[in-house]
């Protein structure tokens, strides 16, 4: 089943009607999925499973106070039957990154959100893009960098989320910047963030994913600290939820070129989580340890090409992503390998990460 396909069963499922103040019986047991869709349906925030019962959130009392005492306090004894996931998406969105936007949106990324729509314990989501940047920098063309004509400059903060995106029809130019006005990707969520379960998460997400190019040839390509920072970031406050998993995923053709350590970095985003690594999750697609031609004319730095482009040489990514253990997973950006691929190995090792909160 396509993950459009999946919506629309979701949006038409009538296993859980919630009525008389918002709670209602089910055939066949309730799920999380059926009951948050009957309750949005309902014009409500979302809602839990309480037993064969749907509770929506924010119900308005009614007459029936048991309904209200299950919307205002969902269950808390026993195991959660749903896993909710905060996935960050941290892009390279360098000139040299550009020749793999267009595969990433039309062909990976949509695989990954199949396997996510499918998962069964699957609840909430947040999907939040970002850059491989942070901080304040000053861009050409309204916020798009490095732009082969020269243009007027803007500074943008870097740190935020993205919630805009290039055409999907335009192409994306392997060395410069182009100057492509970014298109508004209209979140239904109101956030700097999609929300989901949603009709329109796939679309939203496919535009944000077809990221603008924003380079800073000074300050470099701090891709590992880029996420940190933005997770940590005043302005995306609201998109770590308490109880939900963390699962990041990093994409560059360089090796990063943060300041901190990685050790650091590994640590900040275990705090995020109350320092349980059970909640964090890391996915990096990038180079080879050790390069095989190569593939900077300007640098010369070593690396391998394949479908995605050239891609240089990244131990310190891979050696960032080993220090999660069984919850990180590495995979080259090299020859015919398929992307999908990581981000499927991503997603069952998010599968197990939520069975290990959900049932132990």
């Amino acid at each position: 089943m396509g993950f459009r396909t999946f919506l629309t069963a979701l949006v038409m499922a009538t296993a859980c009607s919630p009525t008389d103040d918002e709670v209602g019986s089910t055939e066949g047991g309730c799920s999380f999925t059926s009951c948050t869709t009957a309750c949005l349906g309902a014009g409500l925030p979302g809602g839990f499973c309480q037993g064969d019962l749907c509770v929506c959130h924010e119900s308005d009392g009614g007459t029936d106070s048991d309904a209200a005492d299950l919307a205002d306090h969902p269950p808390s004894d026993g195991p959660a039957e749903q896993c909710d996931v905060d996935i960050l998406v941290v892009y390279d969105t360098s000139g040299s990154m550009m020749d793999a936007v267009g595969p990433l949106t039309t062909e990976a990324f949509p695989g990954f959100a199949d396997a996510l729509a499918a998962y069964p314990h699957l609840g909430t989501v947040h999907v939040g893009v970002k850059t491989n940047l942070f901080g304040e920098h000053a861009f050409e063309n309204g916020g798009v960098g490095y732009s082969c004509d020269g243009g007027v400059e803007e500074t943008v903060q870097t740190s935020l989320f993205l919630t805009n995106g290039w055409d999907t029809g335009e192409p994306h130019d392997a060395h410069c910047c182009e100057e492509i006005p970014p298109l508004d990707c209209g979140f239904a969520s109101g956030q700097r963030w999609i929300e989901g379960p949603s009709a329109t998460l796939l679309d939203e997400f496919a535009c944000a994913a077809n990221v603008p190019c924003q380079q800073d040839v000074m300050a470099g390509e701090p891709t590992l600290e880029a996420g940190l920072r933005g997770l940590q970031h005043d302005g995306n406050a609201g998109f770590l939820r308490e109880g939900a998993v963390l699962l990041v995923v990093f994409i560059t053709d360089e090796e990063d070129q943060s300041s901190q350590t990685i050790q650091a970095v590994h640590d900040g985003l275990l705090a995020l989580k109350g320092g349980d690594e059970r909640y964090v999750g890391v996915v990096t697609i990038a180079g080879p340890r050790v390069g095989t031609v190569e593939v900077n004319s300007v640098t010369h730095a070593m690396g391998c090409t394949g479908v995605y482009g050239g891609t240089e040489e990244t131990p310190r990514i891979m050696d960032f992503t080993a220090l999660f253990g069984d919850k990180g997973v590495h995979y080259e950006m090299c020859g015919d390998n398929d992307l999908s691929g990581a981000l499927s190995q991503g997603f069952d090792m998010l599968k197990l990460r939520c069975d290990e909160i959900i049932f132990l």
